[in-house]
């Protein structure tokens, strides 16, 4: 009778080990638990969260100390939206939108966007700095997620109030992750620039896109297995017939090839002129007519 229990008690034991091997226990973000098994998660204690806890992380308080002095009150309004997918298909080339829910005008506009990925190596992945002329001071970008994230837009505007928005990703080991194209292709293209251009009623969207590796210094070379030296872009300015429109700082948590998304409204035809600055001190410029009508 012994002997049988003793078996049986191996066998869970068994089991319990196998199990075990299967089940990825993450830790995302203030006691926030995701398990999965082989590649899918099959049981999450976010969902479970309230809204108020959904904006809150172990790291949060002290990113926003380090941004903003004073630790000023920051609003949860519909300043405006963050559009995040929930998991990331590629956690190296993550889509963010925020989205503004008020436009640009004299009395009132947004003057800076800063997006915060609280659980990157560097959190802050860009701090944007918007204009009048933008008309709408909305913007889409790509960002690398390392690791299941709240994602946060936070809007300065004109009065020096702070309006917040909240996501959570789930996306792993985005800033590490290879680089997507061949490095030699890519190093040859370094600098070379792309733009869109597409009207909207009184405003046109533009697309920019700058070839860059954008490496983080923390990716691997796949052939020598020697760790790839941090080079990416870090300033961005575009300016409209010499007035500013939108110019941005950004670190290694922007997806290769960094790519931004903007509205302009301008009241004539004209010249926007685009100067790039990286991590090497490299300096990249290009000119683009802009057709209003």
């Amino acid at each position: 009778m012994r002997c049988a229990f003793f078996v049986l008690l191996l066998s869970c034991l068994t089991c319990l080990s196998s199990a075990a091997e299967k089940l990825i226990i993450t830790e995302a973000a203030d006691n926030i638990f995701i398990f999965e098994e082989e590649g899918e998660e099959i049981f999450s204690t976010e969902r479970a969260m309230t809204s108020s806890e959904r904006s809150k992380s172990l790291s949060w308080p002290i990113i926003k100390e380090n941004i903003f002095e004073g630790n000023p009150e920051i609003f949860d309004d519909n300043i405006i939206s963050l559009h995040t997918p929930k998991r990331a298909d590629d956690a190296a080339i993550v889509p963010i939108t925020i989205q503004a829910n008020i436009e640009q005008n004299d009395d009132f506009y947004i003057k800076k966007v800063y997006l915060v990925i609280d659980n990157n190596p560097s959190p802050v992945a860009g701090t944007f700095t918007m204009s009048k002329l933008n008309g709408l001071a909305s913007l889409s970008t790509r960002v690398r997620v390392n690791a299941y994230s709240h994602v946060r837009a936070i809007a300065e505007t004109s009065d020096g109030k702070l309006h917040m928005a909240v996501n959570f990703v789930k996306a792993t080991g985005g800033c590490s992750a290879p680089a997507a194209s061949d490095s030699e292709q890519v190093l040859k293209k370094r600098g070379k620039m792309k733009l869109r251009q597409k009207k909207n009623r009184d405003m046109v969207e533009i697309q920019f896109m700058i070839s860059h590796p954008n490496n983080s210094g923390l990716q691997i070379n796949q052939l020598s297995r020697h760790w790839i030296p941090a080079d990416y872009v870090n300033d961005v300015r575009l300016t409209y017939n010499d007035e500013a429109v939108i110019s941005y700082t950004a670190g290694i948590s922007m997806s290769e090839d960094p790519m931004i998304r903007f509205n302009i409204k301008p009241e004539k035809n004209g010249e926007l002129s685009a100067e790039v600055k990286d991590s090497q001190g490299r300096q990249f410029n290009q000119s683009w007519v802009i057709n209003v009508k």
